[in-house]
């Protein structure tokens, strides 16, 4: 499978997203802030971009599918993280701005496993209403 870069410009900041080997790694870049904030439209195309890369991992016969036996994320008052290696994703839905924020703890890029990305994107469609 090929590596592939993808830029996303956010309504503020923007992701780098890129697939490499069988993971999908995750770039966010705040713009002078503490987090990205997602529109309605950009949380669409992120949600189809994420699906689409790993549909693509997932379907390529040299990749070994790990079972999916529970939820890996975590969830505090809306808050939804995921922890990997030493760095720490978060995405919750703000109420004032009407958008989705993404936020890092630790390494960036971060580097997700297939079965976190498909909690990521339907974390994504509940709260993009």
């Amino acid at each position: 499978m090929e590596n592939q870069l993808f830029n996303l410009f956010l309504k503020k900041g923007n992701i780098v997203i890129k697939s490499c080997e069988y993971r999908i790694s995750l770039q966010l870049d705040y713009e002078n802030g503490d987090h990205c904030q997602l529109a309605y439209s950009d949380t669409q195309d992120l949600i189809q971009l994420l699906t689409r890369l790993s549909q693509q991992i997932w379907e390529n016969e040299n990749y070994t599918k790990t079972p999916y036996v529970k939820q890996l994320y975590l969830e505090n008052l809306n808050t939804f993280s995921w922890k990997m290696d030493s760095s720490e994703l978060f995405i919750e839905f703000n109420e004032i701005e009407n958008a989705i924020l993404l936020k890092h703890k630790g390494n960036n890029p971060l580097h997700l496993e297939i079965n976190q990305v498909v909690e990521m994107v339907q974390i994504l469609e509940r709260l993009n209403i």
